[in-house]
């Protein structure tokens, strides 16, 4: 098939407006639940602190590490997780520079073909653009199959394959699955070949040279902040036990709506698997085999998972990609005549205007615009030492309260008793101020639940600062109660007219004036008057008194 330069120039123009389209979708779509996560463990180690040793964490940090600099440039807004976002774009940019390289020993239109086709994938860009460290393994993963696919292979490209390698295993353990098995393939390539040049890494000292070149900072990292042992136990050894307890789920549960929402995109992978397979059969010892086995070992990593979540696709459907761009170019190469040929290629148009309609709908709903509402008020209510509570880090750059800062279904249940009886006095101890409320709340224990709802009101349907209401008995119109001050700090009653109908005193003296500060601890409280209900709350780093809304809308956490 000839290659016309209107539909290269077209596919270019296509690509760029796709990226635009991504970069829009990082910055304005809502953020999943396991973004405020991720952010926050990066914003931890840009203060010093180290996963597993400082902080509860199961994942492998390369992405943190990566992300922590923009808080040391950006500070402790927790708006800047925009930012974080928006530095998602990098690894995903990389993800298409590598599936165009994949393809360029195709011809131009299937290696331009490749990236137009990931970027309009739903599937793949909904979270390729998120906080999370698939996205960073899939696009590093994707580096390291082009470096090897380059031709003629050099000492530096292998040197490269073997460090990212080592850097897609270091973001995910799901990688170690995957990237070992490309690997394994890779070294069976040179046993028989010990006297010759091999056919799959052209220069064979420098890819293992790139090998130890990754594997040994990664040691020196552990090794520095003494964090071997502890790596271990939770990356591991607790791992493997997350995994065969935790409450899972059928890998058919989002792969099949991701194949009924592209199908277009999995037929014509198919179509480049089957054309690849049979150009394998005549040659194998070519980079294409890597790219072969990659699709079965991706997908495997995603399956074999005890719950196999969307965004564990994304290693699959970025090598599925230059397959995809490969099916298209068989398709139009078996249309022959012109006329057929043109209707093909404005159906190539259709599929493209198609999916990028389906990535624009991520963005229904106002995007991520109250959410960045939600933080700007965590950012005016408290300040950069004020410890909040959230069950999945929603307040990105706020201290937390406990090692565990954050827990999924299986800590749920397995910690019950840690999260019921020791998280309350760590509350108190660590004088946390607010708390975020997110999906995982209705799944704590119910102790820790009743302690949250009677200790923290609600500033909004998300937020909820340290305060404690009191019903006064109509019939005798005196209240004897106690109320607990998280800190030292300034209070106030709510609503101010109490004090105009009736006396309330504290730790036997009588408050006159609305605001007041109080010493940490347990204070006395009696009330005599005709107020049927009020508040003594917590006054927020703003100074501003609140009034409390109760039954007002939780928007702010969402699964995906």
């Amino acid at each position: 098939m000839t290659e016309p330069r209107a539909l290269r120039w077209g596919l270019g123009v296509a690509l760029g407006v796709l990226a635009l389209q991504a970069s829009r979708l990082a910055l304005h779509k809502a953020f999943s639940i396991d973004e405020f996560q991720y952010a926050h463990a990066a914003w931890l180690m840009a203060h010093g602190q180290m996963p597993y040793r400082d902080f509860f964490e199961v994942h492998f940090p390369l992405v943190y590490q990566l992300l922590a600099p923009l808080f040391w440039l950006l500070g402790d807004d927790p708006r800047n997780v925009v930012a974080l976002r928006a530095a998602m774009l990098v690894p995903l940019a990389g993800a298409c520079v590598s599936v165009f390289l994949l393809n360029r020993r195709e011809g131009r239109i299937a290696a331009l073909l490749a990236p137009v086709l990931l970027l309009c994938t739903p599937g793949f860009l909904h979270f390729a653009t998120e906080v999370r460290p698939d996205a960073l393994t899939a696009a590093l993963f994707l580096g390291a199959l082009a470096a090897l696919a380059v031709q003629p292979g050099s000492v530096s490209s292998s040197f490269l394959a073997g460090a990212l390698l080592v850097a897609s295993a270091w973001g995910s353990q799901k990688a170690l699955f995957f990237g070992g098995l490309v690997t394994a393939v890779l070294l069976a390539d040179l046993l028989p070949r010990r006297n010759g040049s091999p056919a799959l890494i052209s220069a064979p000292r420098a890819f293992f040279a790139g090998i130890i070149a990754a594997t040994s900072a990664v040691a020196a990292y552990l090794t520095v902040t003494g964090s071997w042992g502890a790596w271990w136990q939770w990356c591991f050894v607790w791992a493997s036990e997350h995994q065969r307890y935790y409450p899972g789920f059928s890998w058919r549960e989002y792969l099949v709506p991701a194949l009924g929402a592209q199908p277009a995109f999995f037929v014509l992978a198919a179509v480049g698997f089957v054309a690849t397979f049979l150009r394998l059969l005549k040659h194998p010892r070519t980079p294409d085999l890597l790219l072969f086995v990659a699709v079965p070992a991706t997908f495997g990593a995603y399956a074999l998972q005890r719950a196999p979540f969307p965004y564990s696709l994304l290693p699959f459907l970025g090598v599925l990609a230059p397959f995809a761009a490969r099916g298209v170019f068989v398709v139009l190469s078996g249309l022959r005549t012109p006329a057929v040929r043109t209707v093909g290629v404005a159906g190539l148009g259709c599929l493209f205007a198609v999916q990028a309609a389906q990535v624009e709908l991520s963005l229904d709903g106002g995007g991520n615009a109250r959410q960045r509402e939600v933080l700007a008020r965590i950012a005016a209510l408290t300040g950069p030492g004020d410890v909040v509570y959230d069950n999945s880090g929603g307040y990105v750059s706020r201290p937390h309260a406990h090692f565990y800062f954050y827990t999924d279904a299986y800590l749920r249940g397995s910690l019950a008793e840690l999260l019921s009886d020791e998280m309350p006095r760590v509350l108190m101890e660590q004088g946390c101020v607010l708390r975020v409320d997110d999906l995982r709340t209705s799944g704590l224990p119910p102790a820790l639940r009743h302690f949250l709802d009677a200790h923290y009101q609600p500033y909004d349907g998300d937020l909820y600062l340290w305060g404690q209401r009191y019903l006064v008995p109509s019939d005798s119109g005196a209240l004897e109660d106690h109320f607990l001050a998280v800190r030292a700090d300034r209070y106030f009653v709510q609503p101010a007219s109490t004090l105009d109908t009736g006396a309330l005193f504290i730790d036997g003296e009588r408050v006159t004036t609305p605001e007041f500060t109080l010493s940490r601890g347990e204070h006395t409280l009696r009330y005599e008057g005709r107020a049927g209900a009020f508040r003594l709350l917590w006054l927020p780093r703003d100074a501003r008194r609140w009034t409390p809304r109760p039954g007002a809308p939780a928007t702010y956490s969402r699964l995906f």
